[in-house]
């Protein structure tokens, strides 16, 4: 699986599964990435860019679609730019 579409699929678990405060997100981010064994270096940054761009509601929208490759296309510019920032 590409590690984008991964990415996506794990912040979007860390922003359904948590509340919105400081660390949550990421925190659920790495845990979803090193449970397959992923590089989870990019969370923080991606946490960090959710909060900054307003994109809590809309990672939550994209939390309920199932398909990862889906998930990242009906992503907005900018949740897609958050994604591409943070990701190796």
């Amino acid at each position: 699986m590409n590690f984008k579409l991964f990415f996506a699929a794990a912040i979007s678990v860390g922003v359904v599964t948590s509340a919105s405060s400081a660390g949550e997100m990421a925190d659920a981010c790495v845990a979803a990435l090193e449970a397959d064994g992923r590089d989870s270096s990019g969370c923080t940054c991606l946490e960090e860019q959710v909060v900054a761009n307003d994109l809590v509601d809309e990672m939550l929208a994209l939390g309920e679609i199932a398909d990862p490759a889906e998930r990242y296309e009906a992503a907005s510019p900018d949740a897609k730019a958050a994604m591409d920032m943070c990701t190796r």
